[in-house]
């Protein structure tokens, strides 16, 4: 039988000092209950509890919200770049002074329509995201073999063999594994114009071939990452049950939980410009349904795009904020048909719009051991809400920082709490414990708490670091460090 343990932030807490008791993931260390209400947990009387109680002081901090517009990595607007292989160490300087963390780069293929990768292409590729990761930014990755210029010349655009397009996904895969750190998101691409997954010049786009190089893309795309297909009907064929958030936070995450969606032409029309294409009106809605279900799992992105008929476009402030909170949108491009930010920006929703893309995590409160001895374990309690319209795509955890008086750190991780578990509009409220190094140094640290990457290659760059939506107090000392990545906490831990 499982249990609840009691939970009420007060500044002497109850600690559970036996966690499989507690429910939810005990293997880890860390506990979570799912609110709607945040700082609210259930109670346990203590004379019913089964398990040995430990009585200690905490130090706790009560946090406030902002409404500050500020860069996050992995959401948002991104910028349009060029071919992966051609990105400098300076040429995405513009987009980091604009306030974006993401870009898209469509990589070139059309020289190689019927020849090999050769290995200096390879080489660019790799030292591209090497220029990537030196700006500190992440890109979502598209390969083709095409980029028609109109809307008229797709038509005509050419694309590669089946057999073409598995060799050269077979070659892009050590690119790919090699540079997951600054990867957000693979979309689909070889496929038709712009990589799009229609008009295909070698047939592609029969569902034995689409199935080819789903399945050869879903080998090459490391499991951290996810891929990104254009049509949802091709995922509800394939996966008609849509994905649930735990097979999204396995080990070995499903195939339908590594496969998002790019719309690349969100509110242009009443199907996206054929989006959501369908025989029947029934089906179409079938499909939006659908899209709708998955993407609360995985998230969504693309761009807007010309309307056929303008008066039959949803442009309005009120049809993006229902549904980019709908299709729970990640990213949008900022640089493609711009009059959709028009209407936006005049409608008094386009701040709106750029804060809620993606997750927007807050703090709602945060408590700690107040005193704690070498090797001993420290208590933590933290509660955090989604003010964005997407969980995070991609794995990150919390951590705690003892900052010494020299401002030198040392990093504990909070076991169990994978930020993608936090879907929007929802309060997660995690407590563990977590060991001290039996090596530390008695005297007094400040702590703070972050979100750095997961990748072991960014996660001491602040530019990668998750930012909560959290204002600074003068009064309780609560200050977001932009130097370091971290939210100063304001309360500190004594080591006798």
């Amino acid at each position: 039988m499982k249990h609840s343990c009691d939970r009420h932030w007060t500044t002497t807490v109850l600690v559970c000092s036996a966690l499989a008791a507690c429910g939810g993931s005990s293997e880890d260390g860390g506990t979570s209950i799912a609110s709607g209400t945040p700082g609210t947990l259930p109670a346990v009387a203590e004379a019913t509890l089964p398990w040995k109680l430990s009585v200690a002081p905490l130090a706790e901090v009560s946090l406030s919200p902002s409404d500050e517009d500020f860069p996050n990595p992995e959401r948002g607007f991104y910028r349009f770049a060029t071919d992966p292989a051609k990105i400098t160490a300076t040429s995405l300087e513009y987009v980091v002074a604009d306030g974006q963390r993401l870009v898209y780069t469509p990589a070139d293929l059309s020289a190689y329509r019927t020849r090999d990768l050769p290995s200096s292409y390879l080489n660019r590729l790799n030292a591209g995201f090497e220029n990537l990761r030196r700006q500190g930014l992440k890109a979502v990755v598209r390969f083709a073999y095409n980029y028609p210029a109109s809307e008229a010349d797709y038509l005509n655009a050419q694309d590669a063999s089946l057999s073409r397009v598995r060799r050269h996904i077979t070659q892009l895969t050590p690119v790919l594994q090699a540079n997951a750190d600054v990867i957000a998101a693979v979309q689909g691409g070889f496929i038709g114009a712009w990589g799009e997954w229609h008009t295909s010049s070698n047939k592609l786009t029969t569902p034995a071939n689409k199935i080819a190089v789903r399945d050869a893309l879903l080998q090459a795309v490391p499991v951290s990452r996810q891929l990104q297909l254009r049509y949802p009907r091709d995922l509800a064929a394939w996966y008609p049950t849509p994905p649930t958030v735990a097979q999204l936070l396995a080990p070995s995450p499903t195939a339908a939980a590594r496969i998002g969606q790019h719309n690349d032409c969100f509110l242009a029309s009443p199907d996206d410009v054929g989006t959501y294409w369908s025989a029947t009106p029934a089906e179409s809605a079938a499909l939006r349904t659908y899209a709708q279900q998955a993407s609360a799992v995985t998230g969504a992105g693309g761009e807007t795009c010309a309307p056929p008929d303008v008066a039959r476009a949803r442009m309005a402030c009120e049809d993006i904020l229902r549904e980019g909170a709908a299709y729970h949108m990640t990213y949008l491009n900022r640089d493609y048909y711009t009059a959709f930010f028009a209407r936006w920006q005049a409608g008094g929703c386009m701040a709106e719009v750029s804060r809620k893309l993606g997750y927007r995590l807050q703090l709602q409160t945060m408590a700690h051991s107040a005193v704690a001895a070498p090797g001993s374990l420290l208590a933590w309690r933290v509660a955090l809400s989604n003010e964005g319209w997407a969980r995070p795509m991609n794995a990150r955890s919390l951590v705690l920082y003892l900052v010494r008086s020299d401002n030198t750190a040392i990093a504990l991780p909070l076991p169990g709490t994978d930020l993608r578990q936090l879907g929007p509009r929802e309060t997660l409220q995690w407590s563990g414990e977590v060991p001290l190094p039996a090596t530390l140094t008695p005297g007094s640290y400040r702590v703070h708490i972050g979100a750095p990457d997961a990748a072991q290659s960014l996660a001491a760059t602040p530019a990668y670091a998750l930012r909560f939506a959290n204002a600074d107090s003068a009064v309780t000392g609560v200050q977001w460090d932009a130097q370091n990545g971290r939210l100063v906490l304001g309360t500190t831990l004594q080591v006798p």
